[in-house]
């Protein structure tokens, strides 16, 4: 557990920031690689189309957060501010990133399925690298376990599923499935409702193991649910594309 890489007097890098910066850094040039094979102009449309995602998808993915545990953010509003400690919903920053990505498009005469293709699997591979940073930052941890894979923290009594490296894992799987099927150049939005559909049921699986949720509706997470709905939305929007084509 590495939440802080170096301390500088009152600036500190965190390695949670530093693993999103350089998922995004990596995203951003394999993007601007495949840019004009996808039909995107270079490189201008692909970063400001990135930046548009990362930060209605961080405005999102924080409010979620907050509003999830405003016990403790209504008598603390400034930590609400507190960026650097880390506290994002996964979930909340989709929804908020895909009405962010709408407007862009929208705006710029870009086709909707097209782009949101194109984008998709590097939301995966940037994510991978941010399950990496919750690992070293301690938080999203696992359920006690007595494998010999199992990780000890040290706020923890017990050792426990590193969850965050088996979706760190996963993420990075589905981004190279996602990323050879956008290459075969399927039916527009194709790459999109596979995502929503594979993400969301690995995401479904892997709650099972982390130790820092409660349960929502009967036995299952918020995020539980959140995965359900988003894999019938995913389910839904395949099959329709795939009729449209």
């Amino acid at each position: 557990m590495f939440p802080e890489i170096v301390s500088l007097g009152p600036l500190t890098l965190h390695s949670y920031g530093l693993a999103i910066a350089a998922g995004v850094s990596l995203a951003l040039v394999l993007m601007s690689a495949r840019a004009r094979e996808a039909g995107f102009p270079i490189p201008e449309k692909v970063f400001d189309l990135v930046f548009v995602i990362l930060i209605s998808g961080f405005l999102g993915a924080r409010f979620f957060y907050v509003v999830q545990e405003w016990n403790w953010y209504g008598p603390h509003p400034w930590d609400i501010f507190k960026i650097w400690e880390g506290g994002l919903v996964y979930y909340g920053g989709v929804i908020a990133a895909f009405a962010g990505f709408f407007l862009y498009v929208r705006s710029n005469g870009l086709s909707f399925f097209q782009a949101s293709d194109f984008v998709i699997p590097y939301i995966a591979l940037v994510h991978a690298f941010g399950r990496v940073g919750c690992f070293l930052k301690g938080c999203c941890y696992g359920k006690a376990s007595s494998g010999p894979w199992a990780v000890q923290f040290p706020f923890l009594p017990a050792p426990v599923h590193p969850v965050q490296i088996y979706e760190a894992i996963f993420n990075l799987a589905l981004f190279g499935f996602l990323a050879a099927l956008a290459r075969r150049k399927p039916f527009c939005g194709a790459v999109t409702g596979l995502y929503l559909i594979l993400y969301s049921a690995g995401r479904f699986v892997l709650e099972f193991f982390r130790g820092d949720q409660t349960p929502f509706v009967a036995s299952l997470t918020l995020q539980q649910v959140l995965s359900f709905v988003f894999l019938l939305a995913g389910a839904g929007l395949y099959g329709i594309c795939r009729r449209s084509r």
